[in-house]
């Protein structure tokens, strides 16, 4: 009996210890697993606050319209000497759980000679901080195609139904006034004239001549900025002819830079040197016999005739200047975030 006394109780003493490792095992075990549980909430919440933020920046009008888009416009408008944007300050009422961190970082990088976009954010939950980086293709894709003439029937069929959307868009939304223009920039909005002449005056001056039929004396304005912003909207029924180069006064070679929008028909009537962005709606665009252009940018159209003028050699894509004139125009600045992930 006492025998037997004895070996219960080294059994006992075996048995209890193992009992307690494994019950400490299992405690070790549970608040481990509560521990990893909680740091992989706190490290979600922390994702999804900080990827708010980029969501914020990029749909709510606040950000967007009043501090991402002017950055962005004011940054390709000044290349080739910008400077990063600056960040974008969310609201504290914005913020949530705790969290201070206010700053969206907007970087502009080149990447396949494209610039690309990158918002990156920070946040801070429960002590847990997580910085989540965005990248965005930035522009339209038709004006990266790098073509320097785009029409709708000569265009390669993917791009087609989106410059005839391009071109509605800008038609109905294209407004001198909604775009922060400079004002070493000339502007001219028309819709009053079906003829109307672009001409240099003299060594310091260019001058519109704007005209209908009801009229007996045209329309004149003059001005001396190198640059120019202009929109003729279609007149009645019929297009607008818009005509680059007077053939009745001294052949001088006319060189601006710019954006010029015509609902009509375009014709180059004397040298032409420009270095921005042309676009004739509802009309085509003809060069004169024996004219010569040096012109760098874009053209689009969605009526040329002459397929002619499609290989032309004198007009090339500059993708500097479409991204400096670009910004004017609706629907050019087109943010699709196609990636975004924690560093």
């Amino acid at each position: 009996m006492k025998a037997r006394e004895g070996f219960i109780s080294i059994i006992c003493l075996i048995v209890m210890p193992v009992l307690m490792i494994m019950i400490l095992y299992l405690e070790h075990t549970t608040r481990l697993g509560h521990l990893i549980l909680r740091s992989t909430e706190n490290n979600i919440q922390s994702y999804y606050l900080a990827e708010g933020k980029i969501y914020m920046t990029l749909h709510e009008d606040k950000y967007y319209s009043n501090q991402l888009y002017p950055a962005l416009a004011e940054y390709f408008r000044n290349l080739p000497f910008s400077k990063q944007p600056k960040d974008i300050i969310i609201n504290k009422e914005d913020l949530k759980l705790g969290d201070e961190l206010d700053k969206v970082r907007v970087i502009l990088v080149d990447k396949d000679n494209k610039k690309e976009l990158q918002l990156v954010a920070k946040s801070n939950f429960n002590g847990l901080i997580t910085t989540v980086t965005s990248y965005i293709e930035l522009i339209n894709e038709i004006f990266e195609a790098e073509n320097p003439i785009l029409d709708v029937n000569s265009i390669e069929n993917k791009y087609k139904e989106d410059l005839m959307d391009l071109l509605l868009k800008i038609s109905k939304d294209i407004n001198i006034n909604n775009c922060n223009k400079p004002e070493n920039i000339y502007g001219m909005e028309s819709l009053n004239f079906n003829h109307i002449t672009l001409d240099k005056k003299d060594n310091t001056y260019f001058e519109i001549i704007s005209f209908r039929e009801s009229m007996t004396l045209p329309y004149i304005e003059r001005f001396n900025n190198k640059e120019v912003f202009i929109i003729i909207r279609e007149f009645g029924e019929n297009p607008v002819d818009f005509y680059i180069g007077n053939l009745n006064t001294p052949k001088e070679t006319i060189k601006l830079s710019g954006l010029i929008y015509i609902e009509g028909n375009i014709t180059i009537s004397k040298d032409f040197e420009f270095t921005g962005i042309i676009i004739a709606r509802d009309g085509e665009i003809k060069i004169d016999e024996n004219i010569r252009t040096n012109i760098k940018g874009i053209m689009i159209t969605n009526n040329i005739i002459n397929n002619d003028f499609i290989e032309r050699d004198d007009i090339i894509y500059s993708r500097h200047s479409v991204y400096k004139y670009g910004t004017y125009l609706p629907g050019f600045i087109e943010p699709n975030l196609y990636l975004i992930k924690s560093d």
